[in-house]
C-alpha cells in the first residue's frame, strides 16, 4: 500500500516537472516573440504565416535600393526631401538625410517604382523623360542590391502677375488658378493645376509647377461659391469682392442691375476659347502675367423642383455647371444651391452663359433626378422648373470563374453604376450579399457604365444586362427603369503580356511606352479595357497583365502626353507599324520587340 502511494506521488511529481518545464519553456517562446516584436519583426508575422513542423521559415527579404537626391541647379544633397517605393504589394516611403541619401532595406523580391518630391521642385520619378510621365520600374530580385540611383530635381517653374478691376486697380482676395489639358479618366480636358490667391496689392504668385502650357483664370470670391462678398449693385454703394464700393454718383443708380467680376480669363476674356495659353520651360519664372478681371452683369436664376406628380421636392440640390458643348469646365465655373422644404431654390450671380441645370432629390432612400438647359443673357430667371424621376434599379447576381473555385466570399464586391458624363459624377454603388445577389437604387438617368470593385488577383470579366454584354458599352437607362436578371462574371484566370524592347544590337531600352490596344477600332475608347501601357525595367523586360482575350496590336512608342494613348486619331498612326497578336484567357504570350537604331 505504501509502495502503490509513494509511486503515485512519484507520477505526480514527474507531471508537475513536465508542466513545469513546458511552462517554462512557453515564457521562453514568449519572451523571445516579446523580443522580435520589439524590434518589429514578430508584429509582421501573423498566425496564419507559421510554418508547419518540419518546415524551414522562410527568409527575411534581404533586396535593397539605395540612392541620393540632389539639387539639379547647385549639385547640393538635398535633405528632407520624400522618397516613396511602389509595387503591387504596397510601399514604403522615407526621406533623405543631410547628404541626401535615401536607403531602403529589407525589401522582397519584386517590380518598384522610385518617386521623389520636395516643396518647391518637380517631382520626379526614376527614369521619367517628360512631364506627367510615368518612370522605369526597377526589377529587384531576392538578395539583390540596387546602388547607385540619382534624382537630380529642378526647381519648379513660377507664374506671377497682378489682377486689377475694370478701372485698373488691384484686387485682393482674388483667386487665381492654372489649367492645363491632360487626358482625365481617357478624355482630354482642361484640369486644375495649381494656384493661388492674390495679395493686399493684387500680386499672385505660383510656384512649383511643371513646364508645359497653362491657361490662367481669375475667379473672384462672389463666383466661388464661398466669400460673403455681395455683388455690385449698379455702381452707387454695395461693396464688390475685398469690400470696395463705387465712389457715389457715377455710373448706373443704386437701384440697377447687379453687377460682378465674372471668372476671366488671361489676358482677360471671358472664354478659354479666347484665352492665350502662356507656356513655362523647367525652372522658369513668368512674372508679368496680369490682366484685368471682366465686370459683367449678373443673373438669379430661381425655380422649384418637383415630382413627376407636381408636388414639390422637400430635399437635395441643385447645381449648375457650363454646358460642355459649348466651353470647356474649369474650376470656378460651378454653382449650387439646397432644395428648401417647398421645392424652392435660387442660385445668385450667374455670369452670362449656357448652362445644364442639374437636380437631385433625396425624399426618398433612392435618389431622384433631373435636369434642364438653360441660357442666363442678364435678367434674371425665375420660375425655372425642374422635375426629377426616379432613378433606374438594377438587380443581379455576381459569380465567379477561377482556377481555384469556388472563388472568394461574394460579400468582398461592390457592384458600382457610374455616369459616363464625368462632369455629372453621379455614381450608385452597392455590396454584393451572402447569396452573390446585389440591388443598386437611384441610378442616375443617362448613359451609364457598370463596374466592379473586387478581391486582389480578380477582374471583371462580363456584364450582362438585358440580355446582352455591356461590360464594353455604356448602358441607357429611363427613368425609373427596372432591370433584372443582371449577370456579372469575375474571373482570376488573367492573361499576362511580356517580353523585351532591344535595340538593333541586342542592348535593351528602357526609354520607351509599351502599348497595346485592340486591332478593333471600334474599342478605342476612353478607359477601354483593351487598352493598357507599360514601362520596360532597368533590363528592358515589360509586362501588361489583364487584358481581356482578343487580337492586339503591339507597339512602342514615345508620347508627348500621359493618356493620348486613348485618343483614336493617335492610336490609327500606331497601327502601322505596331506588331500584331492573340492573347487568351488566363495565357502568358511572350513577344519581344526590337527597335532599329
Amino acid at each position: 500500500m505504501g509502495r502503490a502511494r509513494l509511486h503515485r506521488a512519484t507520477q505526480r511529481s514527474a507531471l508537475i516537472s513536465c508542466l513545469i518545464c513546458k511552462s517554462m519553456a512557453k515564457v521562453r517562446i514568449a519572451a523571445t516573440i516579446a523580443m522580435l516584436g520589439w524590434v518589429g519583426l514578430a508584429a509582421q508575422q501573423p498566425a496564419r504565416d507559421v510554418p508547419a513542423r518540419g518546415q524551414a521559415p522562410a527568409p527575411a527579404p534581404t533586396s535593397r535600393i539605395t540612392g541620393r537626391v540632389l539639387d539639379a541647379a547647385t549639385g547640393r544633397p538635398m535633405k528632407m526631401a520624400t522618397v516613396r517605393l511602389i509595387s503591387e504589394s504596397g510601399g514604403r516611403s522615407g526621406q533623405t538625410d543631410e547628404a541626401g541619401v535615401f536607403d531602403f532595406t529589407n525589401l522582397a523580391a519584386g517590380r518598384y517604382n522610385v518617386r521623389v518630391q520636395k516643396a518647391g521642385y518637380v517631382s520626379l520619378a526614376y527614369g521619367q523623360r517628360r512631364p506627367l510621365q510615368p518612370g522605369t520600374p526597377l526589377q529587384l530580385d531576392a538578395g539583390q542590391q540596387i546602388k547607385g540611383i540619382e534624382f537630380r530635381m529642378p526647381r519648379g517653374s513660377v507664374v506671377s502677375g497682378t489682377v486689377s478691376d475694370e478701372l485698373g486697380d488691384p484686387m485682393p482676395g482674388i483667386m487665381v488658378r492654372l489649367m492645363r489639358f491632360q487626358y482625365s479618366q481617357g478624355a482630354r480636358e482642361l484640369v486644375p493645376a495649381g494656384g493661388g490667391q492674390t495679395d493686399d496689392r493684387g500680386i499672385y504668385r505660383i510656384w512649383g509647377l511643371d513646364p508645359g502650357e497653362y491657361y490662367v483664370t481669375a475667379v473672384a470670391p462672389n463666383f466661388n461659391g464661398g466669400g460673403p462678398i455681395p455683388p455690385i449693385a449698379g455702381r452707387g454703394g454695395r461693396a464688390g469682392p475685398a469690400g470696395r464700393g463705387f465712389p457715389p454718383g457715377g455710373g448706373a443708380p443704386a437701384d440697377g442691375p447687379d453687377v460682378g467680376y465674372a471668372p476671366t480669363y488671361y489676358p482677360g476674356v471671358p472664354s478659354m476659347f479666347e484665352a492665350t495659353p502662356v507656356t513655362l520651360g523647367l525652372s522658369a519664372e513668368l512674372l508679368d502675367i496680369s490682366f484685368n478681371v471682366l465686370l459683367v452683369r449678373t443673373s438669379a436664376v430661381s425655380g422649384r423642383v418637383l415630382n413627376t406628380d407636381g408636388t414639390p421636392v422637400t430635399a437635395g440640390n441643385v447645381s449648375l455647371a457650363i454646358d460642355g458643348s459649348t466651353a470647356p469646365r474649369g474650376p470656378g465655373m460651378n454653382f449650387g444651391s439646397r432644395i428648401n422644404w417647398d421645392g424652392a431654390f435660387s442660385i445668385p450671380n450667374v455670369p452670362p452663359g449656357r448652362y445644364l441645370l442639374r437636380a437631385r432629390g433625396t425624399d426618398d432612400v433612392a435618389p431622384q433626378y433631373g435636369i434642364a438647359t438653360i441660357a442666363v443673357v442678364g435678367d434674371d430667371l425665375s420660375n425655372v422648373p425642374v422635375v426629377v424621376s426616379p432613378g433606374a434599379t438594377l438587380t443581379g447576381t455576381v459569380s465567379f470563374q477561377g482556377n481555384q473555385p469556388p472563388g472568394p466570399d461574394p460579400t468582398q464586391v461592390r457592384v458600382i453604376a457610374q455616369a459616363t458624363d464625368p462632369s455629372f459624377g453621379a455614381t450608385v454603388n452597392a455590396r454584393v450579399d451572402k447569396e452573390s445577389r446585389f440591388t443598386l437604387d437611384g441610378i442616375p438617368l443617362g448613359s451609364i457604365s457598370i463596374r466592379a470593385q473586387v478581391p486582389g488577383g480578380w477582374t471583371l470579366k462580363s456584364v450582362i444586362v438585358d440580355g446582352r454584354e455591356t461590360i464594353d458599352a455604356p448602358l441607357d437607362v429611363r427613368a425609373g427603369q427596372k432591370l433584372t436578371g443582371a449577370s456579372l462574371v469575375l474571373t482570376d484566370r488573367q492573361s499576362e503580356l511580356n517580353g523585351t524592347v532591344t535595340d538593333s544590337q541586342g542592348r535593351p531600352l528602357t526609354e520607351f511606352t509599351i502599348l497595346a490596344f485592340p486591332t478593333d477600332s471600334t474599342l478605342w475608347r476612353p478607359q477601354a479595357r483593351q487598352i493598357m501601357t507599360a514601362r520596360p525595367d532597368q533590363n528592358g523586360k515589360f509586362q501588361i497583365r489583364g487584358l481581356p482575350p482578343g487580337e492586339y496590336f503591339l507597339a512602342v512608342i514615345d508620347p508627348q502626353q500621359q493618356g493620348e494613348w486613348f485618343d483614336p486619331a493617335f492610336l490609327e498612326q500606331q497601327t502601322g507599324d505596331a506588331s500584331r497578336l492573340t492573347l487568351l484567357e488566363g495565357a502568358t504570350r511572350t513577344q519581344d520587340l526590337r527597335i532599329n537604331r
